[in-house]
């Protein structure tokens, strides 16, 4: 049986909404060096800010209780909500035994009242199997369409596994374009502060023609600390055809209003005739407010300001005359147009789970992961550079005396001998392939010319450095080839790889189809004798 409950909140007030009184953590192994960090949901259904504050009087308890060593810490123990928003509180778990701990932790909102939420947490030993059950009961995909609905996700849910720190793990999921109108969609991966540092999608917007696709890449960004995520990312969609006729709309309002405030109307009561019209004086009279006539100003005198003039003179008419009336009659107030209303967008939402460990945990198993080393081996520019110096004879005998030791046993050992021989038989790899061109006569000659000369210039430099010491010149840097080539080749076949989706879902390319050789045409007795 569903159960539905709502509240009816005041506008302009904050209101936490508690969905249940109890969270469970996810299991944690016992003396674990870097549990990962768990996060309490606090949703704000208010239409203002909400500040919380977490009481840690139960967990400095039970840190008590265990000796001091914290079992159960909250590391943000304070914050605020914005409206219709998420908060989300982490917490650290670090279990000392195999046992279930169960803390009251109370959240006290400013302002308002303290909610007490029982917290869960278990403790495992290395290959114990968790009695909590992971994962959701909703499925991952949209099964019926709803009447509005302007586009589908090929998933509605993407579970990341478990991926080392300072890792970029990347899933791509489809969305469709299911109406009969060009749309644009938006992500928003805002929805959480947490949420916008390590979710990132590309690409961010774009336009669908109808019964189109595309492919959207989802990446779980670079962690410094093991933690466990549940976030929830949304995908906005407008009509464009109806977008354009709001900003059409929204446009003649717009000359509607400005049209209304430069243009005016006079409206002139009906003059009439001199025979209607009492010319005698009898019928009016000053009131008290009647003020002299002031003279006119000279001729060569400025005009006075209008704000200058004498006040508007009243007068009362003792017969009831159409044109002598002492009301005012009331010019009639213009109607305002209404404002349009804007079309509501379509929302999709998008589930992000997964787990970041610790990268000792994968003991150098890092093949099936994208490591940025730029991220981690940061260049030490704090290291002096050495400065060379020339051998003394004690070392050159001892270095030479090694090296020949080496040389000696490598041609006696049999092994040796066996893995040469067996260099043949090896299949050529695939680096072998790529031959330098064959050097001509002239290229071979200007080659040992080069050689000899730098031979010469050997042989000068160690007559001029005998009995001085070597001028100090900087040690050559380690090559940083690789490093800086892996995050192009990265690029480039990931791009190539989406490019192959997307034609793939465009039914431009058929992946299942057989293979199928082409047979060039043979050549023509004229291209033969050539």
């Amino acid at each position: 049986m569903l159960q539905l409950r709502g509240v009816t909140v005041k506008s302009g007030l904050a209101y936490p909404q508690i969905a249940h009184k109890s969270h469970t953590l996810q299991p944690v192994i016992i003396g674990s060096n870097c549990p990962p960090i768990q996060y309490y949901e606090l949703y704000n259904g208010g239409d203002s800010q909400m500040g919380y504050e977490v009481m840690d009087e139960s967990l400095a308890q039970l840190t008590h209780e265990n000796y001091g060593c914290e079992i159960m810490k909250c590391l943000q123990p304070t914050g605020r909500v914005q409206p219709h928003s998420i908060a989300q509180i982490p917490f650290l778990f670090s279990p000392l035994e195999a046992k279930t701990y169960a803390v009251k932790v109370p959240i006290m909102i400013v302002g308002g009242d303290t909610y007490t939420i029982t917290i869960f947490g278990e403790g495992i030993t290395p290959g114990q199997h968790s009695t909590v059950q992971k994962g959701s009961v909703i499925p991952d995909k949209q099964a019926v369409l709803l009447d509005n609905q302007l586009a589908v996700l090929s998933n509605e849910a993407i579970d990341f596994g478990v991926v080392p720190t300072f890792s970029v793990s990347k899933k791509i999921v489809f969305i469709t374009n299911t109406s009969k109108e060009h749309i644009t969609f938006r992500w928003n991966t805002n929805t959480t502060p947490l949420c916008g540092e390590v979710i990132s999608v590309s690409p961010n917007s774009g336009t669908l023609a109808p019964s189109a696709s595309t492919t959207i890449e989802v990446s779980l960004l670079p962690s410094s600390y093991p933690a466990i995520f549940d976030l929830d990312i949304i995908c906005e969609l407008t009509d464009n055809s109806k977008e354009a006729a709001y900003v059409e709309t929204l446009a003649q309002y717009a000359n509607t209003l400005e049209e209304h405030r430069i243009t005016f109307t006079i409206k002139e009561a009906k003059p009439q005739t001199p025979d209607k019209i009492d010319k005698s004086r009898d019928n009016w009279a000053a009131t008290e407010t009647l003020n002299k006539y002031h003279a006119l100003p000279p001729i060569r005198a400025l005009a006075p300001s209008p704000l200058d003039r004498p006040e508007t003179r009243e007068y009362c008419c003792t017969k009831n005359t159409k044109h002598c009336s002492t009301k005012k009659r009331e010019s009639p107030k213009k109607e305002q147009p209404s404002p349009p209303v804007p079309e509501q967008p379509f929302y999709l939402h998008l589930r992000i789970t997964g787990q970041v460990a610790d990268i000792k945990l994968f003991s150098g198993d890092l093949g099936g992961f994208d490591v940025p080393t730029a991220g981690i081996i940061e260049p030490d520019t704090e290291t002096e550079l050495e400065i060379p110096r020339v051998a003394s004879t004690t070392e050159v005998s001892t270095i030479s005396n090694v090296l020949s030791f080496v040389l000696k046993s490598l041609l006696d050992d049999v092994d040796v001998h066996t893995a040469i021989r067996n260099l043949s038989k090896e299949p050529i790899p695939f680096f072998a392939q790529i031959t330098r061109p064959q050097a001509t006569e002239l290229d071979v000659i200007e080659e040992e010319r080069s050689v000899e000369e730098t031979t010469e210039e050997l042989a000068e430099a160690e007559q001029s450095a005998e009995g001085r010491l070597a001028e100090p010149s900087p040690v050559p840097a380690s090559s940083s080839f690789d490093v800086k080539l892996s995050p192009l080749i990265t690029e480039i076949l990931g791009e190539t790889v989406a490019n192959i989706i997307q034609e793939t879902v465009q039914k431009e390319l058929v992946l299942t189809a057989r293979s199928r050789t082409i047979a060039l045409p043979p050549r023509s007795p004229h291209h033969i004798q050539m």
